[in-house]
Order: C-alpha cells, then sequence, then structure tokens
C-alpha cells in the first residue's frame, strides 16, 4: 500500500495498483501529482464520511422503527387484508410523519434552474447502459449512437416463422418491407401518394438560397418531400451522384445509404444500408451491470473510462474483431453548409451509493466511503482528457484516433446517482459535488445529478429531493426490480407479498411510474434533463418490446433503457411514433395527478389461493432460485457484473443487481411470513442449481454445481451458493436488502483461492 500524510496527520493507504495507475496514467499532462488526488480524497473522507456514516444509521433507525411498528400492530391484534390496504398506507404515511421520516405532502411549488446541458439531453431516444468492466461492451455502447434498423430486424425475432438461414431472401424482403411502413407512416411522406418503396433512386438538385432538396424518382416521375424540412443533408460520391442522405423527425435523423446511381436495389427495394440515430445517451456503469470488488477490478475499470473519454478504447469482441469508437460524421445540410454528426452517444457515468464502502484506499485505517473514490477520479477524468481527437496516432502504435469531438462539448460531468433513499441524502451528494470542483477546480455547478428513483424513500420525497439538488438534475429515472425490492423490504412485515409476475400491475408500481413523471414534469426537470423509464429484461424478446415499449414515451418518458445496440434500434422507432415533447406538453397543460401517499404505500398482498396448490407455490420458489442461482454464479465464480442468461423458460433475460434483490425479497418475505420454509428455499436452490447446470453446459469456464452427488451435497458451501442464501437473509435483517455484501464477500473469496 501507497501511504502519504494528511495537514490533519491522518494517514491515507491506497492500493499500489491504483495508485500507478493515476500516478502513470490519469495525472500526467495535468496540474495534479498523484499525491495530490489522494490527498484530496483523504480529506473529502474525513469531511463528508462522518455525515455518510450518520445517513447510513439514519436509515437502519428509520427501518427498525417500521419493523417495529407491524410488529406492534400485529401484537394489538390487526392483520392484513386486501380490503384494508388503503387504511393501512394511510396510516403508514401518517406514522413516517410522525417520526419525522416524511413531511406533509405538498404540491411542487418550484422550477428546476439546471444550465442548459449538451444537445442530447434535448433529444428523446432510447439510453443504454454498458459496464465499464469490459472494453468491447463498453466501445460499443459509446458506438450505438447509430445503428442498422435493418440488422436489428433482420437478428429479431420479429416474424420468427420466417428463418434468417434457409429463408434468407424472404427474410430481408420482409425487412424491407417493416422498415418501409415505419418510414412511411411515421417519418415522412411523398407528394402524389408515393411511398418510399415506389421510389427507385434519389439525387439532390439545388434550390433557392443556395440551398439543396431531395428528389425521388419513381417509374412514372419524380417525388418530392410534403414536408421539405425533414431532409437534414446529404453526401456524394466523386463522380456526383447521390451516396447518402439524412432525414430529420423529432429531432433524430435517420440515415439512407444508396447504391451506385443514387439507387436502391431494383429487386426487393432494399437500401445499401439504413441507419437510425439510436442510443443518443448511454449511462457508463461502475454499479450494477459490473463486478467491481478490489483494486484490480477498479483499475481495468478506470482505464476503460480514461480510454472512453481521451477517445482512444479498443475492445475486441467475442470473435477476436477490433472495436474502437467511431468518428463523427459529416455530410453537407440541405442549407448547402456543411454539418457534423455525433457518432457516439452522450455519456454520463454512475457510481456506487452511500452504503458501499471499499478498502482500496483506507484513512487512518478505516475503509472508505467507494462512492467518494469513485466520483472524484471519474470527474477528474472526465474534466482533464474530455477534449475529442483528430485522428492522431494513438500512443500504442495501433492506428489513428478517430476523429469527434468531446463527449460533453459544455464540460459537464453527468454523474448517475443510484440508491439515494431521502432529499437529505440528495443534498448530501450535491454538498459533495460542490467540494470536487472546488478542490480540482473545476467550474461550479459542472457536475449534474441524475437521481434513480429506485428507492421508496426517494419516490416518497421525489419533490423535495429535486429541490436539494435544483440546480443540478439532469435525469430522473424509474426501475421496477429495485424499486420494489425496496418497498418489500421496508414493508416486509405487512403481510406475504404478491406474486413477482403480477407485481407490475399492482397499485404502487401503476402509481409510482405514474408520480415519477408527474412530479418531474412539475418541476420542469424536461427542460434542461430528461425523465426515465426503466429495462427492457428480456433483451431478445423484441417483437415483445416493439408492442409494449412505446408505452414509455406515450407515457412521457424522455428515454428508456435497453439492453443492447439492436434493441436500442428498434425501440429508437418508437420516438418517431411519438412526439414527446407534445405528450409531455398535454400533460402539463393538464391537472396535475396528484399520486397520494396512500397508493404508493399499497402493499402488493398475496392472495392465499394463488398458492394454494404445493405443486404451484414449490414451481414459483424453484423459478425465483433459479433467477437468483443464474445471476449469481457468473458474478461470484467468474466476476460478470452483468449478464444475458436464460431465464427457467429458457428465454434469455438481462439481469443484473436489481434482479437479485427482488428474488431475495420475495423469498425472504415469503419465508417470514409462512408461505414457504427454510428447507422450501434450500429444496429450490438445489433444483436452481441443476438447472443451471443444464443451460451453461458448453459455456466457456462454467464449472458445474451439481453434476455429482459430493458436489450436491457439499452445494450449500458453494460460494455462488452462499451468496444467494446471504443475500435472501440479508432482506430481512439488513435496512434496504442490498445484495451488494453478500456478492462482495463472496467474490473476494473466490478470487483469494484464485491468487
Amino acid at each position: 500500500m501507497a501511504q502519504l500524510e494528511l495537514a490533519s496527520g491522518s494517514q491515507v493507504e491506497v492500493d499500489d495498483l491504483l495508485f500507478q495507475f493515476v500516478r502513470d496514467e490519469v495525472v500526467p499532462g495535468t496540474s495534479w501529482s498523484v499525491e495530490d488526488v489522494f490527498r484530496h480524497l483523504g480529506e473529502l473522507v474525513e469531511e463528508f464520511d462522518p455525515p455518510n456514516r450518520a445517513l447510513l444509521e439514519r436509515r437502519i433507525s428509520v427501518q427498525q422503527q417500521i419493523d417495529d411498528y407491524y410488529r406492534g400492530k400485529r401484537a394489538g391484534g390487526w392483520s392484513p387484508s386486501q380490503e384494508a390496504k388503503e387504511d393501512d398506507a394511510a396510516e403508514l404515511e401518517q406514522f413516517l410523519i410522525g417520526i419525522g421520516y416524511l413531511q406533509p405532502d405538498s404540491p411542487v411549488d418550484f422550477e428546476m434552474t439546471t444550465p442548459q446541458l449538451d444537445a442530447e439531453m434535448d433529444l428523446n431516444g432510447p439510453e443504454l447502459v454498458t459496464p465499464v468492466s469490459n472494453a468491447s461492451m463498453a466501445v460499443g455502447g459509446a458506438n450505438a449512437r447509430w445503428g442498422s434498423l435493418y440488422d436489428a430486424y433482420f437478428l429479431s425475432d420479429v416474424h420468427p416463422e420466417i428463418d434468417r438461414q434457409e429463408q434468407r431472401p424472404a427474410r430481408l424482403r420482409m425487412v424491407v418491407e417493416e422498415t418501409n411502413a415505419f418510414i412511411d407512416r411515421h417519418v415522412v411522406q411523398w407528394d402524389n401518394a408515393n411511398g418510399i418503396g415506389d421510389i427507385a433512386s434519389f439525387s439532390v438538385r439545388q434550390s433557392g438560397n443556395g440551398g439543396h432538396e431531395l428528389v425521388g424518382h419513381t417509374a412514372s416521375g419524380e417525388a418530392r418531400l410534403r414536408d421539405p424540412g425533414r431532409f437534414f443533408g446529404f453526401n456524394l460520391k466523386a463522380n456526383g451522384d447521390l451516396d447518402e442522405f439524412y432525414l430529420e423527425d423529432n429531432g433524430l435523423r435517420i440515415l439512407f445509404q444508396l447504391y451506385d446511381g443514387g439507387k436502391v436495389d431494383e429487386v426487393n427495394g432494399q437500401f445499401r444500408d439504413l441507419f437510425v440515430e439510436s442510443a443518443v445517451t448511454n449511462i457508463v456503469d461502475f454499479e450494477d451491470a459490473v463486478a467491481v470488488v478490489d483494486a484490480e477490478d477498479l483499475v481495468t475499470s478506470l482505464r476503460n473510462y480514461l480510454g472512453l473519454i481521451r477517445g482512444d478504447l479498443v475492445g475486441f469482441g467475442s470473435r477476436g474483431n477490433r472495436k474502437e469508437l467511431n468518428s463523427d460524421r459529416t455530410c453537407t445540410g440541405a442549407d448547402g453548409l456543411p454539418r457534423t454528426l455525433k457518432a457516439t452517444s452522450l455519456m454520463s457515468v454512475r457510481n456506487v451509493s452511500l452504503h458501499m464502502y471499499t478498502g482500496i484506499v483506507k484513512v487512518d485505517g478505516q475503509e472508505i466511503s467507494e462512492r467518494m473514490l469513485g466520483l472524484l477520479l471519474t470527474s477528474l477524468i472526465a474534466t482533464s482528457y474530455d477534449k475529442g481527437s483528430n485522428g492522431e496516432e494513438r500512443t500504442d502504435g495501433s492506428g489513428p484516433m478517430p476523429v469527434r469531438g468531446p463527449n460533453s462539448s459544455r464540460g459537464m460531468v453527468y454523474q448517475v446517482t443510484p440508491k439515494l433513499q431521502t432529499s437529505d441524502e440528495v443534498a448530501e451528494q450535491v454538498r459533495l459535488f460542490e467540494a470536487i470542483e472546488s478542490r480540482l477546480g473545476l467550474t461550479p455547478g459542472c457536475i449534474l445529478i441524475g437521481i434513480m428513483n429506485e428507492e421508496l424513500g426517494m419516490t416518497l420525497q421525489l419533490a423535495d429531493a429535486l429541490r436539494a439538488a435544483q440546480s443540478r438534475v439532469f435525469f430522473t429515472n424509474t426501475g421496477f426490480l429495485d424499486r420494489t425490492g425496496s418497498q418489500i423490504r421496508a414493508q416486509m412485515h405487512a403481510g406475504p407479498v404478491d406474486l413477482r409476475d403480477d407485481l407490475t400491475q399492482e397499485t404502487f408500481n401503476i402509481s409510482y411510474e405514474r408520480h415519477n413523471v408527474d412530479v418531474s414534469l412539475r418541476a420542469g426537470v424536461n427542460r434542461h434533463g430528461k425523465i426515465g423509464k426503466g429495462m427492457q429484461v428480456r433483451n431478445r424478446a423484441m417483437a415483445e418490446m416493439l408492442e409494449r415499449k412505446i408505452d414509455h414515451p406515450r407515457t412521457g418518458g424522455n428515454t428508456a433503457w435497453v439492453p443492447a445496440p439492436y434493441p436500442s434500434d428498434l425501440h429508437a422507432t418508437h420516438y418517431h411514433m411519438i412526439d414527446v415533447d407534445e405528450v409531455q406538453r398535454v400533460m402539463m397543460d393538464s391537472p396535475a395527478l396528484n399520486i397520494d401517499r396512500v397508493s404508493l404505500l399499497s402493499f402488493p398482498l398475496l392472495k392465499e389461493e394463488k398458492v394454494a396448490d404445493p405443486e404451484v407455490k414449490a414451481n414459483l420458489t424453484l423459478r425465483y432460485a433459479h433467477s437468483m442461482v443464474a445471476y449469481v454464479e457468473p458474478w461470484v465464480r467468474r466476476g460478470v457484473g452483468c449478464s444475458g442468461v436464460p431465464n427457467f423458460d429458457q428465454i434469455e433475460e438481462m439481469k443484473d443487481r436489481a434482479t437479485e434483490r427482488i428474488d431475495g425479497a420475495i423469498l425472504a418475505n415469503w419465508r417470514l411470513h409462512g408461505v414457504i420454509d427454510q428447507s422450501d428455499v434450500e429444496r429450490a436452490i438445489l433444483g436452481a442449481a441443476e438447472v443451471v447446470d443444464r443451460q451453461s453446459a458448453g459455456t466457456a469456464g462454467y464449472e458445474p454445481m451439481a453434476d455429482t452427488s459430493e458436489k450436491r451435497e457439499a452445494l450449500l458451501s458453494n460460494p455462488a451458493i452462499v451468496a444467494v442464501l446471504e443475500i435472501i437473509d440479508d432482506a430481512l435483517s439488513s435496512p434496504s436488502a442490498y445484495v451488494e455484501p453478500a456478492l462482495f464477500r463472496n467474490r473476494l473469496a473466490v478470487k483469494a483461492t484464485e491468487n
């Protein structure tokens, strides 16, 4: 451990790997030394650790009081019922006001003062979350700003009856038909009743005032856009033929690439390719999507983040293909002037929250808050290296850098903050931002906060939380899985919780989604920021996504999360179908929804008849256990933080810590209320391990957990299974049902045996 002393006399110890990385790769070329950086960190810890710990103690105290509140009610003869849910929720609200956790509900009587942000924050479109520890995925996420709509449709499960291998020509025709129908219905219309499929070739000709117009050529003559303003720009080939053109709709561009002579394919009318502007924003994740447990993991992740910001990160796909950041796109605008279009998403960064402590850095021998370490280093990297690149040679000699502008042309650092529970916690995060800006000599207010509304407490205090960060909020977001896990833990003693698949239609969740949009709109978050919606978990169920995820923009979401680039490309079409700005204007002109706390606190009770059949109950328990084991096994044993794995029905789902939190909370709740017992849990986990073994056969690096009698007998001591059992136990004993303690303990134990 590298050591240095603070002015106070406190000793700071830094893991050698991290110290060397900052010394050799982060601070060169800046005005800072490595000693400066870690002295700043130590001083931040001295100032902010006491209030951080006080806030965590407050969480423990409030949860204990809620648990005692329910125990007291039961001792007085109360029992939960469907008929009394509203009265029970109203009584709980008054209790939370009585202990000082909540203030009496009041209207939103303020407006956000967040400054003008980067242009992407004014665009409505998909958002990716990408694990920073995986260079290939990090590069792919950044490049998902543009994606081939043809490829997305072709590789999707849309029209599964047309096999892409054996019926390739028919599937290509389907792709062209689907994309042409989308363009005709939702992007542009042509005169003389033409559709885009009627046009055989395209050209550009000059119009008045030095401008240009797009002309389509059909069998019967010319076709022009009904709204010429949708024509954004173009590029010509050396011989003067049109090579490609851009259309614009709802602020998003679509690129049409042509064959020689400005033509489309004569057989099926397909363009050479058709690209949509897709993931306009992207969260580079140091939290839910990664397994960063020690200095080795952290340095890998910080090095990747540095490469993303600097523009020189290179990754290699599963087939060994090299991936690097795209250069920005250029074209001649319809007005005749040169245009540059960013080819990469606007990247924010998500660091961990208050409850995470790490021994990678210690002050006076004590672990420090990991959020302070992460915020300081990612803010330092973002503000020191976000300068764009001009095609200069890479320092490693592997070729030229991309030609691209900075990630944030306005010099902003977009810090997404997860799992904050109260307005006081938001205020403390803002105070830490201010201190980092001061110590690094940054422009005051340049570090922005994205508030993850994924905790029950944050939902109940959202308006006050926005007020606490009034000039810095760029984002509020909902997340069903974490938010539901939070609610189950907070009201663990309220009764047995409903089935997982039925929870999305319960009053608490519907109210939560509507409340987040309503409060955010009333406060004006959307004027210089985004109101976000949650993830599409079934990452390959694209037909389902096309049908369902349109509800996100339809209900006022400026953005919604998608698990990968191809789903992002398909979801991008929804932002052409729906003008979210108009949706939000209508909502703001309408009376406030004023979702009451009674709806938000309405606990989703299980109806006994749903689990009356022992086989049904055992199957449900097995499914929840399988969901946990399928995620925890690669996390603990192989360090895979976010994985697409088959669910119990062999449908691939994208899993992260939130899926563990909700499943662990449900099983803990059912065990508490006698729906199941510990033997049911252990039996289900054994069955789940056997299923995961079968599903993972052939997976590189996978070691079966239950393929022999000896392994089955020792299964409960397998580190992955130990983690699952601890997560279930922690869901009852911890204040928030967070899964990190169990995951980190067991991952570190596995790594210790490997070294």
